[in-house]
């Protein structure tokens, strides 16, 4: 019977449910590895490509003037300055960008320089007949010079064959400063009555005495195409032809600077707006990492005005015939070029 109640008593104890053991407490989010994010390619990334770089321009410079005076006393041409061998490093930026939907892209160059090696300038003077009746050589001491250009233009690609070619259109600046020290006696054809015998030091070295600041804005039209030859190796190169050009050539005669003579420098002012040229540059381009590139190049520059207006001071009231004024500079080139 006791059994019995005690079963009883069992049947009528509360049963109670069982307290679950608690979870561990949650990692806090401080506490789990910090990894870096990859970010998402910019919103340009896919449309646009970009490159620029640093480039080293060694060169050398040449200048030949003519002009006629129109008398019949004097020849055609009346004089001639002719500025030779002037070599010059030079420092430039450069930059392209892409739009590869397109194709449309934008490149320009900026950069100067200075006088690496003195040259020679050769002044010469003639009368009918072209009788020269002076010849006079100075040295070429200081030269400086800028330029800038920018091109807009289109390309097209070929993949499969490693290869991108297009054709723009283009502006470009470009003034040069360069002086002439002393005067030396040259042969001539009349036996130096006028300047002195050959050889004689008529201006001393150590005096300036002609400075040319030619200033040129000329418009470009060219072609430009991009070759791999290898994985790593690369040809690249553009050549333009200047349609339109507009020439200011500001010359100092620095000892003929008197109100009776020519009046203070510039006093010799040359302008033209009728010429043409050629422009063109070639480069070897190695790939030293996914986005870096050295190379190695050649570039030549031509401008000529075919004709234009001289005038004299101090009153620069007359126009005489500018028969030619021509420019050159070419030399090589070394380059860093990276890309995105």
């Amino acid at each position: 019977m006791l059994v019995a109640v005690a079963h009883a008593a069992d049947k009528q104890v509360p049963q109670w449910p069982k307290v679950a053991e608690a979870a561990p407490p949650p990692i806090e989010p401080e506490y789990l590895p910090q990894w870096p994010l990859i970010a998402a390619e910019p919103w340009w990334y896919s449309a646009f490509k970009i490159e620029g770089g640093g480039r080293y321009w060694f060169s050398t410079s040449n200048i030949n003037f003519r002009f006629t005076n129109g008398h019949p006393l004097f020849g055609n041409p009346t004089s001639t300055l002719d500025w030779k061998g002037t070599r010059a490093h030079a420092g430039e930026a450069f930059a392209r960008v892409d739009h590869k939907p397109t194709g449309l892209y934008l490149k320009g160059i900026i950069g100067g320089g200075g006088i690496a090696a003195p040259g020679e300038m050769i002044d010469r003077d003639f009368l009918a007949g072209q009788i020269k009746f002076s010849d006079t050589t100075s040295d070429v001491k200081q030269n400086s010079f800028g330029y800038a250009s920018i091109d807009l233009g289109v390309s097209y690609i070929i993949p499969d064959a490693g290869v991108r070619f297009g054709a723009f259109v283009g502006y470009q600046y470009w003034h040069e400063k360069v002086t002439a020290y002393g005067a030396r006696c040259q042969p001539d054809d009349i036996q130096g009555q006028f300047c002195g015998p050959p050889g004689a030091q008529v201006v001393p070295t150590t005096i300036p005495a002609v400075m040319y600041e030619p200033t040129w804005h000329a418009v470009r039209l060219g072609v430009e195409g991009r070759m791999k030859v290898t994985p790593s190796l690369w040809l690249s190169g553009e050549i333009a032809g200047i349609t339109y050009e507009t020439l200011v050539n500001n010359d100092s005669h620095l000892l003929r600077q008197s109100p009776a003579d020519l009046g203070p420098a510039p006093n010799v002012i040359s302008t033209s707006r009728n010429g043409y040229g050629v422009q063109a540059e070639v480069f070897v381009n190695y790939a030293i990492a996914k986005n870096w590139e050295v190379g190695g190049g050649l570039r030549y520059w031509g401008l000529i005005a075919a004709g234009g207006n001289v005038q004299f001071g101090p009153d620069f009231g007359v126009n005489y015939d500018l028969t030619k004024f021509e420019q050159q500079r070419y030399g090589v080139l070394l380059q860093l070029k990276g890309k995105l």
